[in-house]
């Protein structure tokens, strides 16, 4: 696992910071281990505080209009941009023909790109031209992995004795993995060994270092990744307690068997509401 943080992150969400559709720089700007972020690119909120707009409380991350004012700004001081983050979160995880080109306007700045999204910017022949021009690299965190390296549900999840929270809801963007972390970081800070298990992308950029990226996966492998992601955090790890965020219970009872929670280790918690914009 690459040391934490990886680097510098400028977070690309015009005009969806601070709604569902901007879910996941709305996590980033709360909360990442992964990078440390320096600013939040959204022509709506120029000029603002990340935090305030999103929760009240200014955190010094900075709004910006466009990308060369994000760049230029982060060059003037001691951590420049070392990567462009798609925080970016739309139904169909798909990118406009305007975001594509805030891409590879960061590609030509020497950016990495890290994107959660359907549209694999690392199979774009263009993209990849572009990246290699300049020399550095794609990311595509949705990408899964081959299918020789997926696995089947085998039941080794009995062997895990750490008590498993599974954080449910009714829809999308309702706070699951938000709520995941604070339960996470909440248990450390009371002196507990505590791990998070994501299942989506945007787990990952704040620094899960176990789990799996759901919506991507062939159905047939959804409940063994998990129960292989928590396995081996128990391997790993052996937690006190583990947090895993869970899609919504209506995709979840299709995907997932129940076998997975059915034990005396397990607790679901089920949170019931519409999508907010903090989350």
């Amino acid at each position: 696992m690459n040391q934490m943080p990886e680097g510098n992150a400028i977070v690309y969400c015009e005009g969806a910071f601070n709604t569902p559709n901007g879910k996941t720089a709305n996590g980033l700007v709360r909360f990442t281990r992964r990078y440390r972020v320096l600013s939040v690119i959204d022509s709506r909120y120029a000029g603002q505080d990340a935090g305030e707009v999103l929760d009240g409380s200014a955190n010094q991350i900075s709004i910006f209009g466009s990308l060369d004012q994000a760049v230029n700004e982060a060059d003037s001081h001691t951590h420049p941009a070392t990567h462009f983050v798609v925080g970016l979160a739309p139904d169909g995880g798909r990118l406009t023909i305007e975001a594509r080109q805030d891409v590879k306007k960061a590609i030509s700045y020497g950016l990495d790109v890290d994107c959660g999204l359907h549209d694999y910017l690392s199979e774009d022949p263009k993209m990849i031209k572009l990246a290699a021009q300049y020399g550095v690299k794609i990311r595509d965190i949705r990408k899964p992995p081959q299918i020789h390296n997926l696995h089947f549900f085998s039941g080794k999840i009995k062997a895990v004795e750490a008590l498993k929270i599974v954080v449910l809801g009714t829809d999308s963007a309702i706070g699951k993995r938000t709520t995941a972390w604070l339960l996470v970081n909440g248990f450390k800070d009371s002196g507990l060994r505590a791990e998070m298990i994501g299942t989506g992308q945007t787990a990952w950029m704040q620094g899960a270092k176990y789990g799996i990226i759901m919506d991507s996966l062939v159905n047939d492998f959804v409940a063994g990744e998990i129960e292989h992601a928590v396995w081996t955090a128990w391997n790993e790890e052996k937690p006190d307690i583990m947090v895993i965020e869970r899609i919504g219970p209506e995709k979840a009872k299709n995907l997932v068997p129940s076998r997975l929670w059915q034990d005396k280790c397990s607790v679901l918690l089920y949170m019931v509401g519409k999508p907010v914009s903090v989350l």
